[in-house]
Protein backbone atom coordinates (compact mmCIF):
# COMPACT_ATOMS: atom_id res chain seq x y z
CA UNK A 1 0.00 0.00 0.00
CA UNK A 2 1.26 3.60 -1.00
CA UNK A 3 0.50 6.60 -0.48
CA UNK A 4 1.10 10.63 -1.47
CA UNK A 5 1.42 13.96 0.62
CA UNK A 6 -0.64 16.33 -1.16
CA UNK A 7 0.64 20.03 0.00
CA UNK A 8 2.02 21.82 -2.81
CA UNK A 9 -0.20 24.18 -5.13
CA UNK A 10 -0.02 25.95 -8.21
CA UNK A 11 -1.31 29.15 -7.44
CA UNK A 12 0.69 29.74 -4.44
CA UNK A 13 4.83 29.55 -3.42
CA UNK A 14 5.48 25.98 -2.83
CA UNK A 15 8.11 27.29 0.02
CA UNK A 16 5.62 28.81 2.14
CA UNK A 17 2.76 26.53 3.29
CA UNK A 18 1.25 29.54 5.44
CA UNK A 19 -0.35 30.53 1.92
CA UNK A 20 -2.24 27.37 1.26
CA UNK A 21 -5.67 28.17 -0.08
CA UNK A 22 -7.33 24.32 -0.25
CA UNK A 23 -9.96 24.89 1.91
CA UNK A 24 -11.96 22.27 4.19
CA UNK A 25 -14.73 23.44 5.59
CA UNK A 26 -16.78 21.33 8.40
CA UNK A 27 -20.31 20.14 7.16
CA UNK A 28 -21.65 17.78 10.89
CA UNK A 29 -19.42 14.36 10.49
CA UNK A 30 -17.87 15.39 7.64
CA UNK A 31 -15.93 17.79 6.08
CA UNK A 32 -16.03 19.38 2.65
CA UNK A 33 -12.71 20.19 0.77
CA UNK A 34 -12.19 22.56 -2.32
CA UNK A 35 -8.61 22.87 -4.05
CA UNK A 36 -6.04 22.40 -6.50
CA UNK A 37 -2.48 20.73 -6.27
CA UNK A 38 0.45 19.50 -8.27
CA UNK A 39 3.58 17.94 -8.01
CA UNK A 40 2.28 15.68 -5.74
CA UNK A 41 4.54 12.73 -5.76
CA UNK A 42 3.02 9.19 -5.95
CA UNK A 43 -0.33 9.93 -6.55
CA UNK A 44 -1.03 8.04 -9.37
CA UNK A 45 -1.41 4.55 -7.95
CA UNK A 46 -1.67 5.60 -4.16
CA UNK A 47 -4.06 3.97 -2.03
CA UNK A 48 -4.25 7.05 0.57
CA UNK A 49 -3.42 11.14 0.53
CA UNK A 50 -2.26 12.69 3.31
CA UNK A 51 -3.86 16.52 2.60
CA UNK A 52 -3.52 19.26 3.85
CA UNK A 53 -6.38 21.87 3.68
CA UNK A 54 -6.95 25.65 5.17
CA UNK A 55 -9.73 25.16 8.08
CA UNK A 56 -9.15 28.00 10.30
CA UNK A 57 -10.07 31.86 9.46
CA UNK A 58 -7.65 33.32 12.26
CA UNK A 59 -5.37 31.30 13.78
CA UNK A 60 -2.83 32.78 16.46
CA UNK A 61 -0.05 32.29 14.28
CA UNK A 62 -0.14 31.35 10.00
CA UNK A 63 1.54 28.19 10.78
CA UNK A 64 -1.79 27.03 12.61
CA UNK A 65 -3.84 27.85 9.64
CA UNK A 66 -4.11 24.08 8.01
CA UNK A 67 -5.17 20.40 8.83
CA UNK A 68 -3.74 17.26 7.76
CA UNK A 69 -6.30 14.27 6.53
CA UNK A 70 -6.27 10.99 5.25
CA UNK A 71 -8.28 10.59 2.23
CA UNK A 72 -8.75 6.90 0.96
CA UNK A 73 -8.56 7.51 -2.93
CA UNK A 74 -9.59 7.50 -5.81
CA UNK A 75 -12.65 9.14 -4.61
CA UNK A 76 -15.46 11.24 -5.45
CA UNK A 77 -13.67 14.85 -5.87
CA UNK A 78 -10.52 13.79 -6.27
CA UNK A 79 -9.32 14.44 -9.75
CA UNK A 80 -6.03 12.76 -11.11
CA UNK A 81 -5.73 15.65 -14.09
CA UNK A 82 -2.68 15.00 -15.22
CA UNK A 83 0.83 13.68 -14.35
CA UNK A 84 3.25 17.03 -14.66
CA UNK A 85 5.72 16.86 -17.41
CA UNK A 86 9.13 18.03 -16.49
CA UNK A 87 12.02 18.68 -18.39
CA UNK A 88 13.38 14.92 -17.59
CA UNK A 89 10.01 13.86 -18.51
CA UNK A 90 7.03 12.37 -16.90
CA UNK A 91 7.61 10.68 -13.14
CA UNK A 92 4.25 10.44 -11.48
CA UNK A 93 4.12 14.32 -10.09
CA UNK A 94 0.75 14.87 -10.34
CA UNK A 95 -1.93 17.83 -10.82
CA UNK A 96 -5.36 17.20 -8.91
CA UNK A 97 -8.44 18.81 -8.86
CA UNK A 98 -10.42 18.46 -5.34
CA UNK A 99 -14.13 19.45 -5.53
CA UNK A 100 -16.38 19.07 -2.89
CA UNK A 101 -14.50 15.96 -1.51
CA UNK A 102 -15.94 14.75 1.54
CA UNK A 103 -14.14 13.32 4.45
CA UNK A 104 -14.98 11.60 7.65
CA UNK A 105 -14.12 14.19 10.60
CA UNK A 106 -12.25 10.99 11.99
CA UNK A 107 -9.91 10.95 9.06
CA UNK A 108 -8.26 14.29 10.20
CA UNK A 109 -4.61 13.55 11.44
CA UNK A 110 -3.45 14.89 14.37
CA UNK A 111 -5.73 18.26 15.85
CA UNK A 112 -6.98 21.10 14.20
CA UNK A 113 -4.37 23.62 13.05
CA UNK A 114 -1.88 20.92 13.32
CA UNK A 115 -0.91 20.54 9.36
CA UNK A 116 1.97 22.59 9.16
CA UNK A 117 3.61 21.11 12.26
CA UNK A 118 2.96 17.16 11.09
CA UNK A 119 4.38 18.47 7.46
CA UNK A 120 7.66 19.84 8.76
CA UNK A 121 7.74 16.51 11.03
CA UNK A 122 7.75 14.44 7.87
CA UNK A 123 10.11 16.76 5.77
CA UNK A 124 12.67 17.08 7.88
CA UNK A 125 13.66 13.56 7.58
CA UNK A 126 12.81 13.34 4.16
CA UNK A 127 15.23 15.82 2.94
CA UNK A 128 17.94 13.83 4.21
CA UNK A 129 16.59 10.70 2.44
CA UNK A 130 16.52 12.43 -0.60
CA UNK A 131 20.31 13.45 0.45
CA UNK A 132 21.20 9.61 0.50
CA UNK A 133 20.53 8.79 -2.90
CA UNK A 134 21.99 11.79 -4.10
CA UNK A 135 25.11 10.71 -2.78
CA UNK A 136 25.01 7.40 -4.97
CA UNK A 137 24.45 9.42 -7.76
CA UNK A 138 27.14 11.86 -7.09
CA UNK A 139 29.56 8.99 -6.50
CA UNK A 140 28.20 6.96 -10.55
CA UNK A 141 29.11 10.43 -11.38
CA UNK A 142 32.39 10.60 -10.46
CA UNK A 143 33.57 7.05 -10.91
CA UNK A 144 31.95 7.66 -14.67
CA UNK A 145 34.39 11.04 -14.81
CA UNK A 146 37.67 8.91 -13.57
CA UNK A 147 36.59 5.96 -15.90
CA UNK A 148 36.39 8.15 -18.78
CA UNK A 149 39.79 10.34 -18.05
CA UNK A 150 41.67 7.21 -17.61
CA UNK A 151 40.45 5.78 -20.90
CA UNK A 152 40.28 8.66 -23.38
CA UNK A 153 43.69 9.65 -25.06
CA UNK A 154 43.95 13.49 -26.53
CA UNK A 155 46.64 15.77 -27.29
CA UNK A 156 49.98 13.58 -26.31
CA UNK A 157 47.94 11.75 -23.23
CA UNK A 158 45.33 10.71 -21.39
CA UNK A 159 42.91 13.12 -20.01
CA UNK A 160 43.68 11.77 -16.36
CA UNK A 161 47.25 12.94 -17.03
CA UNK A 162 46.02 16.65 -17.91
CA UNK A 163 45.78 18.97 -14.61
CA UNK A 164 42.74 20.73 -15.96
CA UNK A 165 41.22 17.28 -15.37
CA UNK A 166 42.47 16.39 -12.12
CA UNK A 167 41.32 19.53 -10.82
CA UNK A 168 37.49 18.29 -11.53
CA UNK A 169 38.05 15.17 -10.30
CA UNK A 170 40.02 16.29 -6.94
CA UNK A 171 37.26 19.01 -6.54
CA UNK A 172 34.34 16.58 -6.97
CA UNK A 173 35.72 13.95 -4.35
CA UNK A 174 36.21 16.63 -2.31
CA UNK A 175 32.54 17.91 -2.05
CA UNK A 176 31.67 14.45 -2.13
CA UNK A 177 33.27 13.74 1.41
CA UNK A 178 32.22 16.49 3.02
CA UNK A 179 28.52 15.65 1.74
CA UNK A 180 28.80 11.93 3.40
CA UNK A 181 29.85 13.27 6.61
CA UNK A 182 27.43 16.03 6.52
CA UNK A 183 24.50 13.23 5.97
CA UNK A 184 26.09 10.86 8.43
CA UNK A 185 26.33 13.52 11.06
CA UNK A 186 22.35 14.32 10.59
CA UNK A 187 21.68 11.05 10.83
CA UNK A 188 23.10 10.73 13.69
CA UNK A 189 21.03 13.29 15.31
CA UNK A 190 17.93 12.27 13.91
CA UNK A 191 18.39 8.63 14.89
CA UNK A 192 19.45 10.20 18.71
CA UNK A 193 16.39 12.34 19.14
CA UNK A 194 18.72 15.37 19.21
CA UNK A 195 17.98 18.66 17.47
CA UNK A 196 18.77 18.43 13.66
CA UNK A 197 16.36 20.95 11.59
CA UNK A 198 19.82 23.12 11.03
CA UNK A 199 21.89 20.09 9.96
CA UNK A 200 19.61 18.62 7.90
CA UNK A 201 18.99 22.19 5.69
CA UNK A 202 22.75 22.53 5.66
CA UNK A 203 23.49 19.19 3.99
CA UNK A 204 20.23 19.46 1.83
CA UNK A 205 21.85 22.46 0.54
CA UNK A 206 25.09 21.50 0.09
CA UNK A 207 24.44 18.00 -1.46
CA UNK A 208 21.63 19.23 -4.27
CA UNK A 209 24.59 21.57 -5.21
CA UNK A 210 27.52 19.01 -5.57
CA UNK A 211 25.00 16.81 -7.22
CA UNK A 212 24.39 19.48 -9.71
CA UNK A 213 28.18 20.31 -9.77
CA UNK A 214 29.73 16.65 -9.90
CA UNK A 215 27.48 15.82 -12.52
CA UNK A 216 28.44 18.76 -14.49
CA UNK A 217 31.69 18.31 -14.95
CA UNK A 218 31.66 14.43 -15.29
CA UNK A 219 29.42 15.78 -18.53
CA UNK A 220 32.46 17.97 -19.35
CA UNK A 221 34.68 15.28 -19.25
CA UNK A 222 32.99 13.42 -21.30
CA UNK A 223 32.04 15.67 -24.08
CA UNK A 224 29.96 15.09 -26.81
CA UNK A 225 29.21 11.47 -25.29
CA UNK A 226 28.34 13.22 -21.97
CA UNK A 227 25.84 15.67 -23.89
CA UNK A 228 24.04 12.65 -26.02
CA UNK A 229 21.47 10.13 -24.53
CA UNK A 230 24.23 7.22 -24.87
CA UNK A 231 25.67 8.13 -21.87
CA UNK A 232 23.19 8.23 -18.83
CA UNK A 233 24.83 11.41 -17.13
CA UNK A 234 22.51 13.88 -19.82
CA UNK A 235 19.81 12.39 -17.73
CA UNK A 236 20.70 12.52 -14.44
CA UNK A 237 22.15 16.00 -14.98
CA UNK A 238 18.19 17.03 -15.85
CA UNK A 239 17.55 14.85 -13.01
CA UNK A 240 19.50 16.79 -10.49
CA UNK A 241 18.34 20.35 -11.37
CA UNK A 242 15.11 19.69 -9.36
CA UNK A 243 16.97 18.95 -6.22
CA UNK A 244 18.00 22.47 -5.79
CA UNK A 245 14.35 23.58 -5.59
CA UNK A 246 12.65 20.90 -4.41
CA UNK A 247 11.56 20.00 -0.25
CA UNK A 248 12.70 23.55 0.29
CA UNK A 249 14.97 25.75 -2.38
CA UNK A 250 18.74 27.07 -1.62
CA UNK A 251 17.67 30.41 -0.68
CA UNK A 252 15.20 28.89 1.99
CA UNK A 253 17.85 26.40 3.73
CA UNK A 254 20.29 29.53 3.20
CA UNK A 255 18.20 31.72 5.31
CA UNK A 256 17.13 29.11 7.98
CA UNK A 257 20.65 28.53 8.29
CA UNK A 258 21.88 32.26 8.89
CA UNK A 259 18.80 32.79 11.46
CA UNK A 260 19.98 29.53 13.41
CA UNK A 261 23.45 31.14 13.59
CA UNK A 262 22.54 34.68 14.44
CA UNK A 263 20.35 33.34 16.95
CA UNK A 264 23.00 30.71 18.26
CA UNK A 265 25.44 33.52 18.45
CA UNK A 266 22.91 35.71 20.45
CA UNK A 267 22.09 33.21 23.08
CA UNK A 268 25.19 31.92 23.73
CA UNK A 269 28.21 34.28 22.45
CA UNK A 270 28.98 31.50 19.91
CA UNK A 271 28.15 30.05 16.75
CA UNK A 272 29.28 26.56 17.97
CA UNK A 273 25.80 24.87 18.25
CA UNK A 274 24.75 26.29 14.80
CA UNK A 275 27.36 24.45 13.03
CA UNK A 276 26.89 20.95 14.42
CA UNK A 277 27.46 21.68 17.96
CA UNK A 278 31.04 18.97 16.97
CA UNK A 279 33.58 18.61 19.68
CA UNK A 280 36.45 20.43 17.96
Amino acid sequence: MRSCFAMTEPEVAGSDPTLMQTRAELDGAEWIINGHKWFISGARGAQFAILLARTEDDPPVPQAATSAFIVDVPAPGWELVRDVETMSGSHNHCEIRITDLRVPASQMLGDRGQGHRLGQARLGPARLAHCMRWLGQIELALDMMVDRALSRYSHGSYLADKQGIQWLISESAIELYQAKLMVLHAAYLIERGLPFTTEVSMAKHHVANTLWRVIDRAVQVHGALGYSKDSPLADMLMQARWSRFADGADEIHKWRVAEAVISAYREHGSTSTATGGLPL
